[in-house]
């Protein structure tokens, strides 16, 4: 209560608060939709995409299933927006290891383990691996046609800034599709270590 003589200080201005909490919220939005697709990872990995729910996703962000709804239509949005994620991160590392390396036999083996190592981590961590790889490639079809693509020309630009510019691109397409079988034996996926193995060979092959 105040007393007569004494000062009241005015609240601050709401137009001088608005800048700070846009910020925040747009901060707590991102933060909840990564928090989203954490949980669906998660669950993804447990339960396979068929049988994961939103419920079993919201459960593991911490959200209700009202919130993961306001982010995303339906499961398959979220498995895409899964799936984009992993191609921008996977295209992001191979480029960083392209400028770093300083001979082709490097660049090529840190862009393949860039594009191929977190999808063999998650074949080989999860029970359900080649049923996500699968709906994977079904439901992102163009998506993931294009981060190929993008990830193609990472490998050409490896192979012409190394000294191995002739038919640059035929070679690295022949290179992918080699890496990509390399991931198999039989009908199974080969454990990291042999698929490190296999590039390190196939690459020496390349450059020799």
């Amino acid at each position: 209560m105040t007393k007569p003589g004494d000062s009241v200080q005015a609240p601050p201005k709401a137009a001088a608060l608005a800048p700070d909490a846009k910020r925040d919220d747009g901060d707590d939005s991102r933060n909840r939709r990564n928090r989203i697709l954490d949980g669906a990872r998660a669950a993804f990995m447990r339960f396979g995409y068929e049988r994961a729910s939103i419920a079993d996703i919201a459960s593991g962000a911490g959200v209700s299933r009202t919130a993961v709804y306001h982010y995303f239509p339906g499961k398959e949005d979220v498995l895409r927006a899964v799936v984009d994620e992993l191609h921008a991160k996977s295209l992001t590392t191979a480029a960083a290891a392209l400028e770093k390396s300083e001979t082709l036999e490097e660049a090529l083996m840190s862009v393949l383990q860039a594009k191929f190592g977190p999808a063999l981590a998650v074949v080989t961590a999860s029970p359900h691996g080649e049923e996500l790889l699968d709906a994977g490639n079904r439901l992102t079809g163009p998506a993931t046609r294009a981060a190929d693509e993008a990830f193609l020309s990472v490998v050409i630009d490896a192979l012409v800034r190394h000294g191995r510019p002739d038919d640059a691109r035929a070679v690295a397409d022949t290179l992918v599709a080699a890496a990509k079988g390399l991931m198999w034996s039989g009908e199974t996926h080969v454990s990291q270590p042999q698929f490190e193995a296999r590039m390190k060979r196939l690459v020496a092959w390349l450059i020799t």
